[in-house]
């Protein structure tokens, strides 16, 4: 009982001392985003925007139209589907019309002999991204500000060194319950967490809401065939640059996540697959459980007893933690209007400790609805898949010089 007392009080003291620093690591990320983007060079590098897509979604159209009318210069397009028979690949192509000078390619079909069927269709892409200087890899499920690629370009040609340039995510929920409750997990989380530790260390992976890297740099680690294998592609992208010399820098411009999931469920499943694979990357990751603050205040209380200093403690810690929560929100992650889900943050907070135990408890994960178990060396080997109808590969293309 006396290792249990002195745990929940440490785990208190410890959380709430993270709390202030990831606040205030978010409020000097927060201030160099407001700063302009440097300078680009005087010929601007060709950007290749490599954009895998599965599924249609409410939000797809929009998201896509944000890479589209980006203020740079020199960019191709490209989209990457399994199959015509995933309804993702109508959006590019209905968007041609109305960004008809775009160099824009779509790209059908994927590698083979790839577990990871994300960077089965990056593949594909990249082989035709032959003149690009730079890649730049992001989730369909991103939207940016028009000054996104100016800013990450300038911040890549900054130092020669840089090889890699990854940026922090903010998440917007859609209008359910359990979209809105997902969002916290990234905005009073994630994100925060992301900030504080780029501070305290160099950092030596990357963040899959976009991977910008100089060509030279992902040829250094032999391309993204180096990943085709691995659940946490966006991980090693970073981690493999680092291992050959290259610095990873975390950008100065933050892009926009959106969720819109309608059911617990499936929060639960992308949470728990993220909880594993960070896990899986980073085993240090489970001492994380000393930032749950909420958590340890409760620990406290029954440990000592419900009084009135262990319900001090507890009311305390929730209003230090929903006080922090909405200052990040507001201040840093500039999303004003979700500050009125911050009565969640206790509820979430609780179910992030349930999902981080959750995790230490298998090794499988679901992801775009396949089955898969992750091995020690962080590959991962399929359990159950929906393979693609048979075809070749295709690729369709609209180009204007």
């Amino acid at each position: 009982m006396a290792v249990f007392r002195l745990f929940s009080i440490l785990g208190v003291v410890v959380g709430v001392g993270y709390y202030f620093a990831s606040l205030a690591a978010a409020l000097r990320f927060a201030r160099r985003a407001a700063t302009p983007p440097g300078p680009l060079p005087k010929i601007a590098p060709r950007v290749a925007l490599l954009k895998p897509l599965h599924g249609l979604s409410d939000s797809l159209a929009a998201n896509l139209m944000s890479f589209f009318e980006v203020a740079y210069p020199r960019t191709d397009h490209f989209f990457a589907v399994s199959s015509y028979e995933d309804t993702a690949a109508e959006v590019p192509a209905a968007l041609r019309a109305r960004y008809p000078f775009a160099n824009t390619t779509l790209v059908v079909g994927e590698e083979p002999n790839c577990a990871n069927r994300k960077i089965a269709k990056v593949i594909r892409m990249a082989e035709r991204a032959e003149k690009a200087e730079i890649m730049v890899m992001s989730d369909a499920d991103i939207s940016v500000d028009r000054d996104y690629l100016h800013r990450i370009v300038s911040e890549l040609g900054s130092d020669e060194s840089i090889g890699v340039v990854t940026c922090a995510y903010r998440a917007r929920p859609s209008r359910s319950l359990a979209s809105r409750f997902e969002a916290l997990f990234v905005n009073t989380d994630f994100t925060p967490q992301v900030m504080l530790s780029a501070e305290l260390e160099p950092m030596r992976h990357a963040l899959g809401a976009t991977i910008a890297l100089k060509r030279k740099a992902l040829e250094s680690f032999g391309g993204f065939h180096a990943v085709k294998d691995l659940l946490a592609d966006d991980f090693y992208l970073g981690r493999f640059a680092a291992d050959r010399g290259w610095k990873v820098r975390l950008s100065d411009a933050l892009v926009t996540l959106t969720f819109e999931e309608k059911s617990f469920g499936a929060v639960w499943s992308r949470q728990l697959r993220w909880a594993r694979t960070v896990r899986c990357v980073r085993p240090v990751s489970i001492a994380t459980i000393f930032c749950h603050a909420t958590f340890w205040a409760l620990m406290t209380m029954l440990a000592y007893g419900v009084n009135w200093w262990t319900g001090g403690v507890l009311a305390a810690v929730l209003a230090i933690r929903i006080g922090v929560a909405a200052t990040i929100i507001r201040r840093v992650l500039k999303m004003p209007e979700l500050t009125r889900d911050v009565w969640m943050v206790p509820l979430k907070d609780l179910a992030a400790t349930i999902i981080w135990a959750a995790s230490l408890a298998g090794n499988e994960v679901i992801w775009a609805g396949e089955r898969f178990r992750i091995q020690r060396d962080g590959t991962m080997r399929v359990v159950s898949r929906k393979d693609p109808p048979a075809g070749p590969a295709v690729q369709t293309s609209h180009r204007t010089v």
